[in-house]
């Protein structure tokens, strides 16, 4: 799991160095207007950061979403508020963060050399947008999803947030 981990972030960073645009598992350029893309009929999502402290300052910015561990919740602030995206309480084990080296904790920008927003991965763009995994009945088909997991369900066409227990589904 960790040796997947650390080849899509090396991934991630040499395609960062080479093209503000990227993607990852497929070979084309991002779809449409996409400054991140994925390979279609994927497996799996983008698991959000998990945390047990709240993001203030620079790291708070309207569309931050993370998994808060504490209420075991995936959390999307809409520059004033923050929006409860599970409904029900899920669940977690944060002893598996403890694995990641702190080389790998700081921060990457795409679509800029740098961000006033602090945070893991940060998307800068005026005119391009995070295209979702796309994923065929996310709730079928992503074998032990990890909390804080978010795609786009092909079959439902809806955005799917995985909270550690259970799977909600927003249009």
């Amino acid at each position: 799991m960790m040796k997947k981990i650390l080849i899509v972030i090396g991934i991630l960073f040499i395609g960062l160095a080479v093209n503000a645009q990227s993607s990852i598992g497929k070979k084309e350029s991002p779809d449409g207007s996409g400054i991140l893309d994925f390979e279609a009929d994927g497996k799996s999502g983008i698991v959000l950061p998990w945390v047990t402290t709240l993001p203030t300052e620079s790291a708070l910015t309207g569309g931050v979403m993370i998994f808060d561990a504490n209420l075991r919740k995936v959390l999307y602030y809409d520059n004033t508020n923050w929006v409860d995206l599970s409904k029900r309480v899920g669940q977690v084990d944060l002893t598996i963060q403890e694995l990641v080296p702190e080389s790998i904790k700081r921060g990457t920008v795409i679509g800029a050399l740098m961000s006033s927003v602090a945070g893991v991965l940060v998307l800068e763009s005026s005119d391009k947008a995070l295209i979702l995994p796309k994923v065929v009945s996310p709730h079928l088909n992503i074998v032990n999803p990890m909390p804080g997991t978010i795609c786009y369900d092909k079959v439902k066409k809806l955005v799917c947030i995985y909270n550690g227990n259970e799977w909600t589904f927003w249009k």
